[in-house]
């Protein structure tokens, strides 16, 4: 929480500090710090934020948090040495937030977990004072950061909660367990480290609801690696499903946009965006409203203020080219989604699509991507490939002798796409968050 004295954060982690100045916020990107911040000096496999604390200092900030081992200079920063800088960040947040009389609403899942918590935050904005997951600051060191930074004046926190390893979530619900659980759409995602495929995926994103203080579960209803996961829910629980495909769900979405609660018609929306996978956000986002007792219309009257989250299907023109910006990150399943929802070209125009690999698919990685290649086959009129790993999206791809092509830089691939598009054409632009294929945009015109 912010503006709390030093003395008392120090207090927490048990060091000795007699400064009453207040942390203003803390940070753990030394790129993000403002003045009267607090730093947290992690050790990672690229950068030691040791090594950072001079340029910190530079910026601002007030304190930082380092290891018992450092024994360089402070710069005028007041250093605050522990055992382990990561397990102190995350104390530190547990400890804080055991005094937020904040809901917590708690998203997790494979596809769309950022869209739905700006969806859910939107329209909860309408009657309630909102927090919300800076980004996607949803991992054991970027999820305390959000909490921390919190004013204390919430009404509502939505935060994400994001899974790479079995674990992951009941390690973050150690940290603070939400009110109110989302578990939206599970994919084929780190499939790598979860040898059962969606049903350990499922499994393991289902913990989000295990925790004692989590009273009202929402989940999508369509799945049926899901059924055994919400049966095991144990304790008394309020289950809500929802579903674009299931009219048994508690909230159903018709081709009209008609919602159906309970079975019931309730209300008709014209929302922004069409898109079958962005819809499920919403879908999800409407749910959670209704089990925070706002009305129809009150819900309504947010729905023009939605917008996508940067790098998720985000769409722009330039110079009569369409590009759809979806670079943020890919699994099968999202790949699947963006491509057959590229809006159509102009008369004349045409599909390109410019992938890139998709991480920690496991021992079928190959075959995966060969899949979306082929996919690909149905809507993209020509495929740009970057990247060694992605070779089976281009082998797959080229199985129907459609034009496809291979690169191994963004500077070739760039002037390839400068000479291949035209006014008209939709160029959509996706692959895994290690790829970075945003770095394309910055090499256009």
């Amino acid at each position: 929480m912010r503006n709390i004295p030093i003395k008392k954060i120090a207090q927490i982690l048990g060091i000795n500090s007699d400064s009453e100045l207040q942390v203003t916020g803390y940070q753990i990107d030394s790129r993000m710090i403002q003045p009267g911040e607090l730093f947290f000096a992690l050790k990672g496999e690229r950068s030691d934020g040791h090594d950072f604390l001079s340029s910190i200092a530079e910026r601002g900030a007030l304190c930082a948090v380092v290891s018992r081992n450092y024994q360089g200079p402070n710069f005028g920063l007041i250093l605050l040495p522990v055992e382990d800088v990561v397990a102190s960040l995350q104390h530190l947040a547990r400890e804080l937030m055991q005094s937020c009389t904040s809901l917590i609403i708690g998203i997790t899942g494979s596809l769309g977990k950022t869209t739905t918590k700006e969806f859910i935050a939107t329209l909860l904005e309408g009657r309630f004072k909102v927090g919300k997951t800076y980004m996607n600051y949803n991992t054991k060191l970027t999820y305390p950061i959000t909490l921390l930074n919190r004013t204390g004046e919430e009404d509502v926190l939505v935060v994400e909660l994001g899974m790479t390893h079995p674990g992951d979530i009941s390690r973050l619900l150690e940290i603070a367990a939400p009110d109110i659980a989302v578990l939206t759409k599970i994919a084929r995602v780190h499939t790598a480290f979860f040898p059962r495929g969606l049903l350990d995926i499922a499994q393991y994103k289902a913990e989000i609801f295990s925790h004692p203080r989590t009273k009202k579960c929402i989940f999508y209803h369509g799945f049926q690696e899901y059924e055994e996961a919400v049966a095991a829910i144990q304790g008394e629980k309020i289950k809500i499903s929802f579903s674009l495909d299931e009219r048994t769900a508690d909230y159903f979405l018709s081709s009209e946009y008609f919602v159906d609660e309970r079975g019931v018609r309730a209300y008709r929306f014209d929302p922004p965006y069409k898109q079958l996978h962005i819809l499920h956000n919403f879908l999800a986002a409407v749910s959670v409203a209704r089990a925070m007792s706002m009305t129809w219309d009150e819900i309504n009257a947010q729905v023009p203020k939605l917008k996508l989250p940067k790098m998720r299907f985000e769409q722009s023109e330039r110079d009569g080219v369409v590009f759809i910006n979806d670079a943020y990150n890919a699994n099968p399943d999202s790949m699947r989604a963006a491509l057959s929802h590229l809006p159509e070209p102009k008369e004349g125009g045409k599909r390109i699509a410019v992938l890139g690999m998709m991480v920690d698919m496991g021992p079928e990685s190959d075959l995966i991507h060969r899949e979306v290649g082929r996919f690909a086959q149905r809507y993209v009129d020509h495929l740009l490939v970057m990247g060694k790993e992605a070779t089976p999206i281009y082998e797959g791809f080229g199985e129907m002798k459609k034009p496809v092509e291979q690169f191994f830089d963004f500077a070739s691939l760039a002037d390839r796409l400068k000479n291949l598009m035209n006014p008209g054409d939709v160029v959509l632009v996706k692959a895994s968050r290690c790829v970075q294929m945003e770095n394309l945009f910055n090499q256009l015109p």
